[in-house]
């Protein structure tokens, strides 16, 4: 070989575009996530955007100051675009998802950049590597099988969204020169922070998460340079402050802390967390046994052996973050961010449930950077490769090291895409997944709770009662709360005696407010037997059904009325005592009554009422208007419920029983608005929703009748007269395919509905 040939430089591997990383990152992130799409709303999905008011009747303002303000915009835009349709609501976590793993990206190829290894002697090879690390560091945070929760489940968007500007602050000090570090970089930092706060609370350790940035890789470790920076962490030391206090004190009052209902005392939670955080680590490398409700025992001593245990394993972890931070910056950088960006919930701030897996998003940012250098560590120890990853050789730059760190990250990220892809799949029924839930937390009542409400939404209500069966077997200690749930699903179920029975002896366990449900759901229980016996009426003689009636509607009035006593401000038992006292002749006894409070408050402002006398007015004009509503006096009725409507506006069921009143003279628009109140209170009243979709039905607006309908099926999805409705809409529209589908819904539970066969003989006819 001449000297010039020996003088030749070696080849390189060419530097990866930037959009050629992007697009290969927008691969994997959509191949680990093509079937979230179709994953329905759950759990607290139920709260956060189905009986959410400020989300689905919530105007775009500008008010970014209550807690999670952000977020529910995001929320409020995904329902102006697409309702209760989730693919949009996924698609946008899909999207931020991604472009949180491009920031990391971005941050990765940074750091990565700085280190200049002395592997990589030439420049261009140097940046070439950093890149490739950067992109196996973003892919790793992709498709980590323990990100599910946070992606999937659409009310964890708070971590996705809080996430993007936590990384979108923590870029801008990145790349702003060290040396002009003061405040207007703290100014410019202060923007995402600000916004990130409103999106979720954690964000607030974003300064020291900036701090352990600058400490490992622009002061070298040296707290003296650090110091030197002093005016930009000026800032957030009185910045922080305050938004901590004001996240303890008003932010998340009463769901954090000693004000919290369930919570433990802050020394004990600190003990729990201990080996929570030891979990959340073992669920970094072994991802398997994922559970959206874990159920995980507290600890309440020092000495238990796995508070001692976790309390060794994590003080030598922190030890080892700091012993590296000089010859490992970057295994040091993910030691530390994983417990600074897990510090507001796995410390000594008391929160209700214990542990999450999406409480890991955040801190899998540093976690990831470590990926392709624990490989890398990994090839390096390993002094022959397997004969395949020998062959494999894509670019004639790559030694055998480098071609080895490519074969295991592609087979661990491949392992995780697949781990990630089984995960969304479970997801994507409710029933399967609150299943797997109760397989992995038996002794949790919540779970069982879960999977009994998805089953309901099905109408498979014999399987949900077996669900809640089960419960009280596993759980015998909480049986009395079970009772609620499961004395309902009797009721679905038709099995009224039943329900009664486990009603009254369910009186015996509460006090106060649930003491009060109960009887209200006893009354109701005596009510459904009432129904049914007005169904049969014309199977027996007139005595045996006057004295049936009085037999069945002398206790639930007594049950309503005792409910009403303990909670005089429970106005379905109030409405439904009315009832019941009106369908036994004994209406014009609650009118007195009502009539004489109202002598008494004639002449007394309105204005001037203490909330316990509003109450009572309210109660008066309500109780007159639902005695004339039940008479058939709706001008009566129409007048009082508007009365009581200026006292309270946030008594559905008033607003409900108005629409109705006004329904019936005709008065649709009036009635409209009332529904719409109705729901404004609660968005998943589906009675309103029925009815105003009759109105809409009744004029024609077939689209805002579907909608309306729709809205039941979501909630009881074999309800029949909504079945049947959307049924006679489609079949108008010549949609036979969809009207065939409800009717088949409907003669499924009653085979014999006159109604259905009709239409069902139009549709084959057609």
């Amino acid at each position: 070989m001449s000297k010039k040939e020996d003088k030749k430089p070696p080849k390189t591997l060419g530097l990866p575009r930037l959009w050629l990383a992007s697009a290969g990152l927008f691969a994997v992130t959509l191949a680990a996530y093509w079937n979230s799409f179709r994953v329905p709303l759950v759990f607290d999905d139920l709260v956060t955007i189905q009986m959410s008011t400020t989300v689905r009747f919530g105007e775009l303002g500008w008010n970014f100051i209550s807690p999670r303000s952000v977020l529910y915009k995001t929320f409020t835009l995904n329902y102006l675009w697409s309702g209760q349709e989730v693919w949009s609501y996924h698609v946008v976590n899909f999207i931020l998802h991604f472009l949180n793993g491009l920031l990391i990206f971005v941050i990765a190829e940074r750091i990565f950049q700085g280190l200049r290894p002395s592997r990589f002697p030439r420049e261009e090879e140097s940046k070439s590597n950093s890149r490739i690390y950067a992109a196996l560091a973003a892919a790793f945070f992709l498709v980590h099988p323990v990100q599910t929760e946070s992606v999937t489940y659409i009310s964890s968007r708070s971590e996705l969204l809080s996430t993007c500007f936590y990384l979108t602050g923590f870029l801008i000090f990145v790349f702003w020169p060290g040396y002009r570090a003061g405040f207007c970089c703290s100014l410019a930092v202060g923007i995402p922070y600000f916004f990130g706060l409103g999106s979720k609370e954690t964000v607030v350790t974003l300064p020291a998460a900036i701090l352990l940035y600058d400490f490992l890789f622009l002061s070298k470790a040296e707290l003296r340079t650090v110091l030197s920076r002093w005016r930009f962490y000026l800032t957030y030391l009185i910045g922080a402050s305050a938004a901590i206090f004001y996240l303890l004190t008003t932010g998340l009052k009463g769901t954090v802390g000693s004000a919290a209902t369930g919570t433990l005392g802050s020394w004990h939670y600190f003990l729990t967390q201990t080996h929570v955080l030891v979990r959340y680590v073992r669920l970094i490398f072994l991802p398997t046994g994922l559970n959206l409700d874990y159920d995980f025992r507290p600890s309440f001593s020092l000495l238990e052996p796995a508070v001692l245990a976790s309390i060794l394993f994590l003080a030598s972890l922190l030890l080892l973050g700091w012993r590296l931070r000089r010859s490992a910056p970057v295994f040091a950088f993910s030691i530390l961010w994983f417990f600074i960006t897990l510090s507001p919930t796995s410390s000594v701030v008391s929160i209700v449930d214990l542990i999450f897996e999406h409480r890991l998003y955040l801190p899998m940012v540093g976690v990831a950077m470590s990926f392709p250098l624990l490989v890398s560590l990994i090839c390096r120890k390993v002094r022959r490769l397997p004969s395949f990853a020998e062959s494999w050789n894509p670019h004639p730059a790559l030694s055998q090291r480098e071609r080895g760190i490519w074969v295991c990250s592609s087979i661990i990220l491949f392992l995780l895409l697949i781990g990630t892809v089984l995960r969304n799949e479970l997801w994507c029924d409710e029933v399967r997944l609150f299943a797997d839930v109760v397989a992995k937390s038996p002794h949790k009542e919540r779970p069982y709770n879960q999977l009994a409400w998805a089953h309901y939404k099905r109408g498979e209500y014999d399987q949900a009662i077996a669900v809640v069966r089960d419960a009280f077997d596993k759980l015998p200690d909480k049986t009395a709360e079970l009772s609620d749930t499961l004395g309902n699903l009797l009721l679905k179920a038709g099995q009224y005696e039943k329900a009664i029975d486990l009603f009254q002896k369910t009186t015996q366990s509460f006090k106060g407010e649930s003491l009060a449900m109960t009887y209200n759901n006893l009354g109701v229980a005596y009510l459904y037997v009432w129904t049914d016996l007005q169904n049969r009426r014309n199977q027996m003689p007139a005595e045996e059904f006057a004295s049936r009636r009085e037999q069945i509607l002398r206790p639930a009035a007594e049950a309503f009325s005792k409910a009403v006593e303990i909670e005089p401000d429970l106005w379905p038992a109030l409405d439904s005592y009315i009832n019941a006292m009106s369908y036994m002749g004994r209406g014009h006894e609650i009118e007195s009554i009502a009539t004489e409070r109202l002598k008494r408050q004639q002449t007394v402002d309105i204005k001037e009422l203490k909330p316990q006398e509003k109450l009572e007015l309210f109660s008066a004009f309500y109780s007159i208007g639902k005695v004339a509503f039940n008479n058939g006096n709706y001008q009566r009725a129409d007048a009082y419920f508007e009365e009581a409507e200026k006292l309270r506006g946030d008594v559905r069921i008033a607003f409900f029983n108005h629409g109705y009143a006004l329904s019936v003279l005709d008065q649709n628009d009036r009635a409209i608005d009332k529904y719409i109140k109705a729901i404004r209170v609660d968005p998943i009243f589906i009675e309103a929703h029925h009815n105003l979709g009759l109105i809409y039905m009744h004029r024609k607006e077939y689209a805002k009748a579907v909608d309306s309908f729709n809205e039941v099926l979501r909630l009881d999805s074999k309800h029949l007269s909504s079945n049947l409705n959307l049924a006679s809409i489609y079949l108008a529209q010549g949609n036979r395919e969809l009207a065939r589908r409800h009717l088949s819904t409907v003669l499924a539970v009653s085979p014999d509905n006159p109604q259905a066969a009709a239409l069902w003989q139009q549709v084959r006819q057609n």
